[in-house]
């Protein structure tokens, strides 16, 4: 009869520190995905807060073969946004732009290092920049996460 006592304190001893370890990895586990979440919507929130459009004249004439392009992009969102070249990604016909291809300021005051909500900034391609080619071009622009796309004809 004790063997059968000993037998049963040992089989239950070991269902207690298998049981520990299942949920001592559980709660590690749902750790991570809670911390994971918060992440996420810290990223989700900030991409919600920013907004831009771009209002430059996609009809307008654009001459071929020259880096003279100046786009002009308000921020319609609710962030602030430094006015950096590191704060924009650019894919002009594909290609991705390097900081010194392009130039961003405050299409009102140069001197202005933040693009406040409301407020427009020109995007000029330097002199090191891509050509612009005959017939179609795509300029897109990512900030924050928000894209927009600015579809022009070379002439």
């Amino acid at each position: 009869m004790a063997s059968v006592s000993a037998s049963h304190l040992i089989i239950f001893v070991a269902s207690l520190v298998i049981a520990a370890g299942v949920v001592g990895t559980l709660t590690t586990g749902v750790e991570r995905v809670s911390s994971s979440i918060d992440d996420g919507s810290l990223d989700v929130s900030q991409q919600i807060r920013m907004d831009m459009s771009v209002i430059s004249d996609s009809g307008a004439s654009y001459d071929a073969g020259t880096t003279d392009l100046e786009v002009y992009v308000r921020n319609t969102g609710s962030q602030s946004v430094p006015i950096e070249e590191s704060a924009v990604d650019i894919v002009f016909n594909g290609d991705f732009l390097g900081a010194d291809e392009f130039n961003i300021e405050d299409a009102n005051d140069e001197d202005e290092t933040v693009w406040r909500p409301g407020e427009v900034v020109v995007i000029e391609l330097t002199e090191d920049g891509p050509v612009i080619e005959d017939g179609d071009n795509r300029f897109f622009i990512t900030v924050n996460g928000d894209e927009e796309l600015f579809e022009f004809r070379g002439s």
